[in-house]
């Protein structure tokens, strides 16, 4: 790709924020821009070219064959895909980003690939999580204002082990997904399922989810799961 764009282009695309690239059919990187290639932990940017998510001096080579399902969907599908990163990367600092996969196309208008772009979670960004978990969910525009950050006044206390729970419950994950993330039972989790139903005083699991996204659970990442490697696709 690199010689086939005029430098300059090039030079104003390096100064777009955030981390993005693009990677071919076979999900080999035709290129990365500087700031990916700071956190993927190459000598230089231009050195991810040519390599996969397997090859990258990482910690988020546990994830590759996710990163390249991901892309597999994306190019047969078609449609664009958020989502939610969650690694440690080459300095050891963990990290969490939204990322946003889309088809590739040439001049004939047939997908070649997949371009990639990301940003670091911040407040503003991650209420932009609790967006797309409430698109994902069915919940009304206005249902979304009433989302908030500060979660010390919420009315619901739950413990580390349950907010884990409800997070990845947020993201329609299914209870073997979450089980398997977690490292426990399948039945382990369905009782915390339960005892989530308990505390919000909801009638089925369904019920629970929109009750949570009223009390603005869909805008918090817990701290916990900030120390766990994670790629979850977030549904448009």
């Amino acid at each position: 790709m690199k010689d086939n764009v005029d430098p300059s282009l090039l030079h104003i695309f390096n100064q777009l924020p955030g981390c993005w690239g693009c990677k071919d059919e076979d999900s080999v990187f035709v290129y990365a821009n500087s700031e990916y290639g700071k956190i993927i932990g190459v000598e230089h940017h231009l050195d991810c070219i040519g390599r996969t998510d397997f090859d990258m001096p990482s910690p988020t080579i546990e994830c590759a064959p996710s990163f390249q399902e991901q892309d597999v969907q994306v190019m047969t599908s078609g449609q664009r895909m958020r989502v939610l990163d969650i690694h440690p990367y080459s300095d050891g600092s963990w990290r969490a980003h939204l990322f946003t996969k889309t088809p590739w196309k040439n001049e004939e208008n047939k997908t070649v690939g997949t371009i990639f772009s990301g940003v670091e979670l911040t407040d503003t960004a991650i209420l932009e999580v609790g967006h797309w978990i409430c698109r994902a969910a069915g919940i009304s525009k206005n249902d979304q204002a009433s989302f908030s950050l500060d979660l010390h006044n919420q009315k619901v206390a739950i413990n580390t082990r349950e907010s884990e729970v409800l997070f990845l419950l947020l993201y329609g994950k299914k209870p073997q997904y979450i089980a398997k993330v977690l490292n426990v039972s399948v039945k382990t989790v369905e009782n915390y399922v339960l005892r989530l139903r308990e505390k919000f005083n909801a009638n089925s699991k369904a019920e629970l989810i929109d009750l949570a996204l009223d009390l603005g659970f869909g805008s918090h990442i817990p701290e916990s799961m900030l120390k766990r490697q994670l790629s979850v696709i977030l549904k448009e």
